[in-house]
C-alpha cells in the first residue's frame, strides 16, 4: 500500500480516534437488574423478540433466514459483556438506525458507527480484505498487503488480531477476553466464527464500502427496528435482564443457555 493510500486511510479514521464515545459509564449489566422484572421480559421476549433472536437466544427464531445479517447472537457472552446495558435499551426503544445516526433524545448517549472505506480502498481491495478477515475465523493465508491496510484502517477498532479489542473498544491493552467496550456497539471480534457467520460477502462487501448507515440506508440490509411505540420503558428493560440472566452471563448457568463459539474457546 502506498504511503499516499495509508495518510488518506489515517484521515478518514480521525473521528473514530478522536470522536467522544460512551465509556463504561455505571450502566452495565446491574442497570437491567436493578430496572428490569425478569418475569416481565420473559413473557415479552418469549412473545415478541424470540422471532428473530431464538427461544435460546443463539439468534435463529423463526424469520432468521430472512434477514440479512442474521440476528444477534445473545449466548454469545463473550461479545455480549461488551455491551453495555444502556446501548441495547437505545437500540430496542429507538431502533438501531436511528442510534447509529445519533438521532434520539438521550444525548448523553453517543454511539460509534463502522466508518465507510468506498473512497480509499478499490473493490478489489475490499473482496481481498474481507478475505483476510475470515481467516481469522476460518484460518487461511493473510497477505502483507492486507495486513497492512487492515493495521491502518480496522486495527484501532477491531484489534491488530481481529478480536474487537483495539484501542477504540479498550485503553486497556491487552484487553482481557470479558470488557466492556469503550465504543458502542462493540467492534467486532473476527475471530468468532458464530459471529463473523452472521454476515454473508455481500453484506461485508457494503459494510466496508459504505460504511454501517449506509449499508442498511443505501443498501438496504435489516438492522433493529424501534419497539419504543409497543413496548413500556419497564418491559424493555426486564428484556434486557432477562436476556443477560438466561443467554448472556458467563457466570450463571440456565437450562435454556447454550455455551456460544467464543465461550468454548
Amino acid at each position: 500500500m502506498s504511503l499516499t493510500l495509508h495518510a488518506v486511510i489515517k484521515r478518514a479514521l480521525v473521528f473514530v480516534s478522536f470522536y467522544p464515545l460512551l465509556l463504561a459509564w455505571p450502566v452495565m449489566a446491574q442497570t437491567a437488574t436493578k430496572k428490569g422484572d425478569l418475569a416481565t421480559g420473559k413473557a415479552v421476549y418469549e412473545e415478541i423478540c424470540f422471532a428473530c433472536h431464538g427461544l435460546k437466544g443463539d439468534g435463529k427464531g423463526p424469520g432468521w433466514l430472512n434477514t440479512k445479517p442474521s440476528p444477534q447472537v445473545f449466548i454469545n457472552s463473550v461479545y455480549m459483556s461488551r455491551l453495555t446495558d444502556e446501548y441495547i435499551f437505545n437500540v430496542v426503544k429507538y431502533g438501531k438506525l436511528a442510534v447509529l445516526k445519533r438521532e434520539i433524545p438521550n444525548k448523553k448517549f453517543e454511539s460509534l458507527a463502522m466508518p465507510s472505506f468506498g473512497h480509499v480502498l478499490e473493490d478489489d481491495q475490499i473482496r481481498e480484505l474481507i478475505k483476510f478477515e475470515r481467516a481469522f475465523s476460518q484460518g487461511g493465508p493473510q497477505s502483507a498487503e492486507m495486513r497492512e491496510i487492515f493495521d491502518a484502517a480496522c486495527a484501532v477498532c477491531h484489534g491488530k488480531e481481529g478480536r474487537g479489542d483495539g484501542e477504540r473498544a479498550s485503553s486497556v491493552q491487552p484487553a482481557p477476553k470479558y470488557f466492556v467496550s469503550d465504543a458502542q456497539p462493540s467492534p467486532m471480534n473476527l475471530t468468532d466464527l458464530q459471529l463473523m457467520a452472521r454476515f454473508n460477502e455481500d453484506f461485508l462487501f457494503a459494510l466496508i464500502k459504505k460504511g454501517k448507515i449506509g449499508s442498511i440506508e443505501e443498501e438496504k440490509f435489516d438492522t433493529m427496528q424501534p419497539f419504543g411505540q409497543v413496548l413500556s420503558d419497564k418491559e424493555i428493560w426486564g428484556v434486557i435482564r432477562y436476556i443477560r440472566e438466561t443467554f448472556a452471563n458467563p457466570n450463571k448457568e440456565h437450562p435454556n443457555k447454550e455455551k456460544g463459539y467464543a465461550d468454548q474457546k
